[in-house]
Formats: C-alpha cells, structure tokens, sequence
C-alpha cells in the first residue's frame, strides 16, 4: 500500500510530511535436505525439483530454455552474465566436470540450484565465475534408481581413516598370564615409534612362544616427507 499527504515531501515546520511505502513480496524456495549448496541449502537464483525434471530424457535438452538465464551450449550450460565461462556443475559436494551434466539420470535427482548472482557465487571463488549449478541427487529424501546409472559411472562410497585401536600385548608380569602359552602370529605392533635426533629409537617386546623364523617390518615417514621401508627376520629356536 502507498500513503502520501501533500506535495513533495519536506520536513519544514507546519508542512506534511509525503511517506512512501513499498511492500515487498516474499518468495519461498524449495529447500533441498541435502544440498551441499556452501550458501546454505536453498540460497539460490532459482532452484527445480524432482517434479520440474519427471519429464526429463537428457539433462541438457530438458534444461534448456527452462532456467531463466542460462543457456546451452553443445549440452554445457553457460550463464548469460558469463557467456563464455562454462557453469560450474557440483554434484552432492564434488565438483565435475560440465559435460558429465548429461549422464546423470533425472529420475536420480532430488534438486538443482542455480547460483548465478555475485552473491551467490561468491563463496566458490574463481570455481563461480560463469555461474554454478548445484545438483543433489536422492539419498534419502527419495527413492533413486541404483539400477540404472548412465553407462560407465561408477559410484563409490570412500571410506575415511579409522582411528588405530591400541594393540593388545599379554601382561608377562601377571602369573596368570605367564602360565598361559602364547601363540599369537603378530606379537607387536606401533603406530607411534619416534625417533630421536639422531635417528635412533628403541622398544621392547615379548616373542612368541612358538619357534621359527620371525619377520620385523619397520616403515616410516620424516618431517620432509621422505618415506623409508626395511624388513628384517630373525630366528626363535
């Protein structure tokens, strides 16, 4: 709504002051569970769904002429603020690369942001400088089909580093463990051995009680980086 009293406005004494005020409309975005938007999910210029794309046979072809903007070209999206930077095109986190757009399964696909705004872009650094399409595939939200990736895409789940468990040695100063015969096939273990200045280190351990030949192996890294490997055997009789 707009109100105004009188003519321009001005602040002298005795004179109505003109206001004007302007309503703003809210738009509300689809908001993706799982996007790895680094804006926050749903922070986008425009965003489709799973809805938007159930029409959809290739990526490229669908898209086009269906986000404001953005165009393509020979199946690579280009935004109309950078029209010779290809888009970015990140799906669930891991950046790929513009022509992998057209072996994604729509069916797969949960939601597509588009950033193309400065404000948007921004936080990709250099990555954003033609735009970024933010793509988040079904992993959970949806039912995707696993069955029918695009030939020649293999999906894996990378494991982390798992934190090391401490390496079980029997007590031999307990007399309930020394009466105990031991047979175990790895009888020592350290992750953590540091050598000195001088490149020396010592540590202790028990043998086995079985008799044979026995295999040290001693692997390492410096502060520079340099990796070193050297095995060792020695006899039990």
């Amino acid at each position: 709504a707009a109100s105004s009293a009188g003519a321009a406005p001005s602040n002298a004494p005795g004179k109505h002051l003109g206001i004007t005020f302007h309503i703003m409309t809210a738009i509300q975005r689809n908001v993706a569970k799982n996007s790895s938007n680094l804006n926050g999910a749903g922070n986008a210029d425009y965003v489709l769904t799973e809805k938007d794309l159930s029409t959809c046979v290739q990526l490229s072809q669908c898209l086009n002429g269906r986000i404001p903007f953005v165009t393509f070209r020979g199946g690579i999206p280009y935004s109309t603020r950078s029209p010779n930077t290809p888009m970015s095109i990140i799906v669930d986190g891991m950046q790929v690369e513009p022509e992998f757009l057209d072996n994604l399964n729509a069916p797969d696909i949960e939601t597509i942001e588009v950033l193309r705004s400065a404000g948007n872009t921004a936080i990709y650094g250099i990555n954003g400088g033609g735009g970024v399409l933010v793509i988040t595939t079904k992993r959970g939200g949806g039912v995707a089909n696993y069955n029918n990736y695009a030939p020649g895409v293999v999906i894996v789940n990378q494991k982390g580093y798992s934190a090391s468990r401490e390496f079980y040695a029997p007590k031999y100063d307990s007399q309930t463990t020394g009466s105990k015969q031991d047979y175990r096939s790895t009888i020592y273990w350290n992750p953590q051995v540091v050598a000195a200045d001088q490149g020396n280190a010592k540590f202790d351990f028990y043998n086995a009680d079985e008799a044979g030949t026995y295999r040290i192996v001693i692997e390492g890294i410096d502060a520079e980086g340099h990796l070193a490997r050297k095995v060792y055997t020695y006899d039990i009789k």
